[in-house]
């Protein structure tokens, strides 16, 4: 694949550049630009230097947050990727129940806030909200009577279910 990405002629246009690194950052946990930058340079993107890497995580919409074992690594936000619930995730969930009005998921200790997010990515009819701790997440449903269903509904999405 060998291209060759000279600086002044890159464009954030290039799908393929951004799509690349998007299928990185899904894919792996980059908790620099230079690992990011090297990782698409072995993708035959040759010639991309740090700052060009830092214009396309803007680009992307790319933040750093802290993932479950504390370390800060670049993240694309929800409202610009699709949810994808891989494996790791589900390994963070301790159990996820219910008490008849608020579903509750238990995670590993700092985790909690990111499966949250997980869960508000795509409003559903069935979820009026959530709040993350550090280690459990409050799922509220738009009806407590209906608290079986929008259990259902966290599983699925946290790949639990």
């Amino acid at each position: 694949m060998n291209r060759k990405i000279p600086h002044s002629a890159l464009t954030y246009e290039d799908e393929s550049l951004a799509a690349a690194c998007k299928r990185l950052l899904q894919q792996q946990s980059f908790a620099n630009q230079n690992e990011l930058r090297e990782k698409l340079i072995e993708l035959g993107f040759e010639g991309i230097s740090q700052s060009t890497v830092s214009r396309l995580l803007s680009q992307l919409g790319v933040v750093k947050v802290q993932n479950a074992c504390g370390k800060k690594v670049y993240c694309i936000t929800v409202e610009t990727a699709p949810v994808r619930v891989e494996s790791s995730i589900a390994s963070q969930i301790e159990f996820i129940t219910h008490n008849q009005a608020i579903v509750v998921v238990k995670t590993h200790p700092g985790s909690a806030q990111l499966v949250a997010r997980l869960v508000d990515i795509d409003p559903h009819s069935e979820i009026l909200g959530t709040v993350g701790g550090n280690d459990t997440v409050l799922v509220i449903p738009r009806d407590a009577n209906n608290v079986e269903a929008c259990e259902h509904i966290v599983k699925t999405r946290l790949g639990v279910a």
